[in-house]
């Protein structure tokens, strides 16, 4: 693993060769037993709004949010903070005070290191939000009120429904990620409640094929490898490679959904040789064992499995440090969301944590206890309109892009080289219930 050196002067420094990083600058201690630091990044706020603040509307009243980064620095734990006006006397009295010109090193362990990035991960959870949309002649032409914002002009290759299962995909080709899209809906067929209840009793009781010891739960698994979803997926990306060439592939999903986008990403990498595929998960529960956990991290290093707050999904099926390896294991990288703060002034923390997938300082540090936590990542709803209902809308007009198999499942499927579907699909036909 590689290690980033650097130096840092009293107005700044950098972070070795390697990787060139904008100045960062000590601004306060924040703790008696262990050194913290809380640093700015110059410009991030400029490369992330095009020079405008990040504001949000909150009971009426506009906002400005404030972000926080984290990440550890010889052992210690940094925070990353937008700029602040009254905090600039602050900043030169302390780079006085702390600055004394020591060698500064970026340690990493014997894990991959994946590079969490807050924007495209606030591109990633729309399309894990447009995913639950059950009118599916307005998810096919991107048109439906979940398809604008950050993935405006995402065309849809393929639209796969399992009816059976209550299962959900598309893939498709965001041209300004310049990457394939896979996304899955999570779970629709319970009330959360129920599914959650549920979680607490899957038992690992299949082994992974071709990794020795590497157990899972065999709902999760079937959800992606026996189902119809499988080999709509695979097709489409083949289709979609074919036309725009070797692509990067970015697989996300919420909840259940995240679960099937591991095992895809997993699926794309050993069984189809696919090069520059990343997975980035929202509320994901854990899915394998420890066995299982350590062979998927060096098989799909670039996974980054968002968690907020106290979502309860995440801690189950419950994992137990006491029997590390006959129990649930989460694979790494965790990002853990949290909110810091006193009344109004209130700054939510994006934590990179460490590479064993179990880290104790993050979402495992708190109590697992809301499903309201687990239904809104990033300010995105990530849900359907209504739960316990597989009902779908389809407009007539599509019908020449459906596939039915006898089974009752659909694809919309189309060629990625065809201009987009011209429709009004906001007129007074809204099409008809399936």
């Amino acid at each position: 693993m590689r290690e980033i050196e650097g130096k840092m002067g009293m107005f700044g420094g950098h972070l070795g060769n390697e990787e060139k990083v904008e100045s960062f600058f000590i601004l306060s201690s924040i703790s008696q037993n262990t050194r913290h630091s809380i640093l700015r990044r110059k410009g991030e706020d400029k490369r992330r709004s095009g020079g405008a603040r990040p504001h949000r509307t909150v009971a009426g009243k506009t906002r400005r949010l404030r972000r926080f980064r984290v990440f550890k620095l010889d052992g210690r734990v940094y925070q990353i903070m937008e700029e602040r006006a009254w905090l600039k006397v602050a900043l030169i009295l302390c780079l006085f005070a702390v600055s004394d010109g020591r060698a500064l090193k970026l340690k990493h362990e014997d894990y991959p290191v994946v590079l969490y990035n807050h924007t495209l991960a606030t591109i990633l959870v729309e399309y894990a939000s447009a995913v639950y949309m059950s009118d599916l002649t307005e998810l096919f032409t991107w048109t439906c009120s979940r398809c604008d914002d950050m993935t405006e002009g995402f065309e849809i290759i393929e639209l796969v429904v399992d009816i059976q299962h209550c299962l959900q995909a598309f893939v498709g080709v965001a041209q300004d990620l310049n990457a394939v899209i896979i996304a899955f809906r999570g779970t629709q067929e319970h009330s959360i409640q129920n599914w959650v209840e549920d979680l607490y009793w899957k038992q690992l009781d299949l082994n992974y094929p071709g990794m020795p010891d590497a157990m899972v739960h065999h709902g999760f698994y079937y959800a992606y490898h026996n189902t119809t979803i499988r080999t709509g997926v695979l097709n489409a990306v083949k289709r979609a490679r074919e036309i725009y060439g070797n692509l990067p592939i970015m697989v996300t999903g919420h909840s259940m959904g995240g679960a099937m986008a591991a095992f895809c990403g997993l699926d794309l990498i050993v069984n189809h040789e696919a090069e520059n595929v990343q997975v980035m998960t929202f509320g994901q529960p854990r899915i394998g064992n420890a066995v299982f956990s350590s062979h998927y991290s060096k098989l799909v290093p670039n996974t980054i499995r968002v968690t907020n707050e106290h979502d309860i999904v995440p801690h189950l099926p419950p994992y137990y440090s006491y029997f590390p390896q006959k129990t649930y294991h989460h694979f790494p990288r965790e990002v853990w969301l949290y909110n810091i703060g006193l009344g109004s002034l209130v700054y939510t923390v994006e934590k990179e944590c460490d590479g064993s997938g179990e880290d104790p300082s993050c979402s495992r540090s708190v109590a697992g206890n809301s499903i309201a936590d687990h239904l809104e990542y990033y300010g995105v709803i990530l849900h359907s309109e209504s739960w316990n209902s597989c009902r779908i809308v389809m407009d007539p007009l599509v019908n020449e892009y459906v596939v039915t198999d006898s089974n009752g499942n659909l694809r919309l499927s189309r060629d990625p080289a065809a201009s987009v579907i011209k429709m009004n699909t906001r007129s007074g036909n809204r099409g008809k219930s399936i």
